[in-house]
């Protein structure tokens, strides 16, 4: 087997065994049981298991962004564009693999912040950078006004999915289905390309009719 090949079947096996153990519940022994081979393999690959936990979350993290990154957006307005790029970041953040990973993360990034890092970077940032690419492309077309897309997209971001991911983080009793996700993306791309004013009251007449 190519040393490539070898690499990912590891990674592969590591994310698995984290995602349902927890990372003190696995040793670099589980991993190699899982996949065979020899421990000279898999500490010639990987120097220790925070070496190896900090590749298995960034590969997570690319392989199931990977819908987000070959988004293609409809033949259709700003509204509908966002509305279906806020769907595609839903079926990524709120599977139960990606809640569990969350959730492991969180717990390890006080103790390992590099792991944290590694989360945001190829995770929450990596979307966040594509939502911002297309809010960059509407001011820059003159449909939106917005000075800083990356703050823009962060926020919006938060306003599609933000009560949905935490409900699941914590285990709420109130679980989102589909459909409430999906008014909720929708919602919030509705009050951010219009704003949740009502609108100012037209100036009083002086009482003249022409």
């Amino acid at each position: 087997m190519r040393a490539a090949d070898r690499r990912k079947l590891i990674l592969e096996a590591a994310g698995e065994l984290f995602i349902a153990k927890g990372y003190s519940g696995v040793s670099m022994e589980d991993v190699l049981a899982r996949v065979g081979g020899s421990k000279a393999t898999l500490y010639r690959h990987f120097t220790d298991k925070a070496a190896l936990f900090q590749s298995a979350v960034e590969t997570l993290c690319d392989e199931w962004s990977e819908p987000v990154h070959s988004f293609r957006p409809p033949d259709a307005d700003l509204a509908t564009t966002l509305i279906a790029l806020g769907g595609h970041f839903a079926d990524l953040v709120l599977t139960p693999q990606a809640i569990a990973l969350h959730r492991l993360v969180t717990a390890e990034s006080e103790r390992m912040p590099e792991v944290g890092r590694a989360f945001f970077e190829h995770g929450p940032a990596t979307g966040q950078g594509i939502l911002a690419g297309y809010l960059r492309r509407a001011h820059e077309a003159g449909e939106i006004s917005v000075t800083d897309p990356l703050r823009a997209a962060a926020q919006l971001y938060q306003a599609m999915l933000g009560d949905a991911q935490m409900r699941l983080l914590t285990n709420s009793p109130h679980k989102p289905d589909d459909a409430e996700v999906r008014e909720s993306i929708a919602a919030a791309v509705r009050v951010f390309l219009h704003g949740a004013a009502t609108r100012p009251a037209a100036p009083a007449s002086n009482g003249v009719r022409k």
